[in-house]
């Protein structure tokens, strides 16, 4: 281990330092999120730097004691007296196996634990973090640039010392460096892209920084694990545990070639990278990949629009032509990351949902909870108990009831410039208005109308409310229904199961309404039985009346009318009154069976038949008769 490469060490963990020191002024400075995450990923390679400059150390004093011990095997001239050395001899090479048993592990899966730390916590702050000063981008890209190009120039030189002489211990802090000057160029690219208009650049930037500051963090971990399993060879060096190769690939992206090169070699066993196609491959890589990278750009300049949309062309964050809105077709736009689309549904009938959104269920009950509620304030106008004045000063309840509620809001986008550019999330701030209104529609609207016969009435009232909200913040949305159908009383332990009470009271009310209806209807049939009874009595009374006086009058007038007739016939009385006989008989025998018996001078036995036959008005008398003498 000779002097140079301990000083390309120290170099390497010194221009670390630096650009560490300088990159976390320049975040601080200009407010940059990608700036935080590149000092993050530079700091990891500082703390690898550090432990490999002082494991140079320990291999320069291993071989400096080596020397020593030769030296004075040659001058003693034997080596008797060295050959059953043992460890205590040589405390500089105990010392560099000590360091890598327990110090490096050690110091690998702390680095672990700030890689997942450089990975996760920043994640989280992103959305907190302020966005960047544009009045202090110039001159944080100006230092970003200087420290990116200071890092890749030594980077380039400790790796390639390393790749020439094998000295791995170089490897690891040449990784970070040129990372750290990649990391550079992409901060300087994100604050450039924040100048032109596109805010967002510096957090994807970011975003994509940590999921590297992730990925290195599972590849120290799986290097932990695997280490426990590796097989020790003596003789064999093994690869350095804090060294990672995806440091590696990511700050030296043509090391993929050679790889692919020494992979092909040993799968058809010649040396593939000999061919002509490999090197020619190898020499046109670069203008092949530019060429597929044109290609790339500029498919990116066309895009179609779909039936019913309506897209948003904007040219370094700013919109395009007069409002940057074109319909459905093929169109052209500048190329990417020049030229932005953004897609729009304008014809279609958007929905959102104001309260809770209820679970898929074919049978929905008011007294099972189908959803996690969103509990409103309804006003109650229901007429309270005649109470004592002493006691309503005691006990005063406010006139309120509480409500669970899923509105659905459907709405359609009619003005997309609008839409786009006036508000930067619409689509919550129109949500946070119909709950608005909802809120305030309700605490005025009265229980009872909502649960029965006002859902219409007040779906129309939200509706208008919500698109004049929407007007006056000059959205670009139509509102074009607002649906009451799905609301109830509460149904969590909470609210002490109001919708069972509910049910009870509503129940108790329709039982007493079906009491009073079949009341009513029973006093209905009722009278009107009893007044037709009455008439039928009084009429069968009148009738009776009637006959009665006509009867006595008529018989009145019959016999007057006898008498008349029994005085106009003197002398012959009696035969008016045989005829009046006769005819009182006819009248009152009109029913009775009749016999006809003929008279003889024999006498005469006669035997009656007294059976019913055909005809009831006939009779069969048999007449046994006998002579006898006179």
């Amino acid at each position: 281990m000779d002097q140079n490469t301990k000083r390309t060490g120290l170099l390497n963990w010194l221009v670390l330092l630096g650009a560490t020191i300088g990159m976390l002024l320049v975040s601080r400075y200009v407010s940059s999120a990608a700036a935080t995450m590149g000092t993050i990923l530079t700091g990891y390679g500082l703390l690898v730097a550090l432990l490999s400059y002082f494991h140079i150390g320990l291999l320069e004093r291993e071989q400096f004691e080596k020397m020593e011990m030769e030296e004075l095997s040659k001058s003693r001239g034997s080596e008797s007296l060295f050959a059953t050395a043992g460890a205590d001899t040589f405390p500089a090479r105990r010392s560099r196996e000590q360091f890598e048993r327990f110090f490096i592990p050690g110091f690998t899966a702390v680095l672990f634990l700030l890689q997942l730390l450089g990975a996760y916590l920043p994640w989280q702050k992103l959305p907190e973090m302020q966005p960047i000063i544009p009045e202090r981008a110039t001159l944080a890209m100006s230092l970003l640039g200087l420290m990116g190009i200071i890092l890749f120039l030594i980077g380039k030189y400790s790796s390639g010392l390393a790749r020439l002489q094998k000295l791995k211990f170089l490897r690891p802090s040449s990784a970070y460096m040129l990372l750290s000057a990649y990391t550079n160029l992409a901060v300087i690219a994100a604050i450039a892209a924040v100048l032109e208009g596109v805010p967002k650049v510096d957090f994807i930037v970011a975003r994509v920084l940590c999921v590297v500051s992730g990925l290195a963090a599972v590849e120290t971990l799986l290097a932990l694990v695997l280490e426990g399993y590796r097989v020790r060879i003596q003789g064999r060096e093994a690869r350095l545990l804090y060294e990672s190769r995806l440091v590696g690939l990511l700050g030296q992206p043509e090391a993929i070639i050679t790889t692919a090169a020494h992979a092909l070699d040993y799968q058809f066993g010649f040396k593939v990278s000999d061919t002509w196609f490999y090197r020619f491959l190898e020499k046109a890589l670069c203008w092949l990949v530019l060429a597929q990278f044109g290609a790339l750009v500029l498919s990116s300049c066309f895009f179609i629009v779909e039936p019913g949309d309506q897209a948003l062309v904007e040219c370094f964050g700013k919109p395009m032509g007069q409002n940057g809105v074109v319909g459905p077709g093929l169109h052209l736009k500048p190329p990417w990351p020049i030229g932005w689309t953004t897609n729009y549904h304008t014809e279609r009938i958007q929905t959102f949902l104001v309260g809770a959104e209820p679970e898929k269920t074919e049978t929905i009950a008011w007294a099972v909870g189908h959803a996690k509620e969103q509990d409103f304030l309804v006003a109650s106008r229901e007429s309270a108990p005649q109470i004592s004045a002493a006691v309503a000063a005691v006990a005063k309840s406010p006139p309120v009831s509480m409500l669970a509620v899923s509105i659905p809001v459907q709405y359609q986008i009619t003005n997309l410039a609008s839409w786009a550019y006036t508000n930067e999330d619409p689509v919550t701030l129109l949500t946070n208005i119909a709950e608005r209104e909802v809120v305030q529609y309700l605490a005025s609207a009265d229980f009872d109308d909502l649960m029965s016969s006002g859902r219409g009435a007040a779906s129309v009232a939200l509706r208008r409310s919500i698109q004049q909200q929407a007007d006056l913040l000059n959205l670009g949305a139509h509102i074009s229904f607002v649906g009451l159908e799905d609301i109830h009383p509460p149904t969590g332990s909470k609210q002490l199961k109001v919708a069972e009470k509910f049910e009870q009271v509503i129940g108790a009310a329709e039982t007493r309404e079906a009491n009073i209806l079949q009341a009513q209807a029973h006093a209905i049939s009722t009278n009107n039985w009893a007044t037709g009874e009455s008439f039928q009595i009084v009429d069968t009374a009148e009738a009776d009346k009637h006959g009665k006086i006509t009867n006595a009058l008529a018989t009145a007038l019959l016999f007057t009318n006898q008498q008349l007739a029994y005085s106009a016939a003197p002398g012959y009385q009696g035969v008016y009154e045989q005829q009046a006989w006769l005819a009182a008989l006819v009248d009152n025998s009109a029913d009775a069976r009749k016999y006809i018996i003929a008279t003889t001078n024999v006498p005469n036995i006669t035997l009656y038949n007294l059976e019913d036959k055909i005809r009831e008005d006939l009779g069969i008398i048999e007449n046994l008769s006998a002579p006898t003498n006179k």
